[in-house]
């Protein structure tokens, strides 16, 4: 497999399903000058979305949220970025299946041949094992 691991943490905020909440939130990062490097973000249920944001600084992203009125939590994850190759994130999500770890959420993409992965546990007391199982 041919990929790097390493642990991360996301800054998570519940927002309105509306059309301009997140504009509100990049233009407030813009304003207090907070680095995004990765987000995502969507609809939970009728008129509940949440937003992750992997940052630079997550005490800076967190007060400015606060500033806001959002009450952001922060959470463990873990990144996966490497080659794009037919199989691998099939090999990595086995893996993570035998150590018996649950992943409650998930997102990839892969472009001009790389590939990166963001990894959540369904269960905060096995992010210890997904790390060790990913070699971090």
């Amino acid at each position: 497999m041919s990929y790097k691991a390493k642990k991360i943490q996301t800054v998570d905020v519940n927002l309105p399903a509306e059309p301009g909440s997140l504009a509100k939130v990049y233009s407030a990062f813009k304003e207090s000058g907070v680095n995004v490097v990765a987000s995502w973000g969507y609809e939970m249920g009728p008129g509940q979305a949440q937003a992750h944001f992997l940052v630079s600084d997550v005490p800076k992203c967190k007060t400015t949220l606060t500033k806001m009125g959002m009450k952001p939590t922060v959470t463990d994850a873990c990144w996966l970025e490497g080659e794009d190759k037919v199989g691998t994130y099939a090999e990595v999500l086995t893996k993570i299946s035998k150590a018996g770890i649950n992943i409650g959420a998930t997102d990839a993409i892969a472009i001009d041949g790389k590939f990166a992965s963001v990894l959540f546990c369904a269960k905060p007391t096995d992010f210890a094992t997904l790390c060790k199982t990913l070699k971090i």
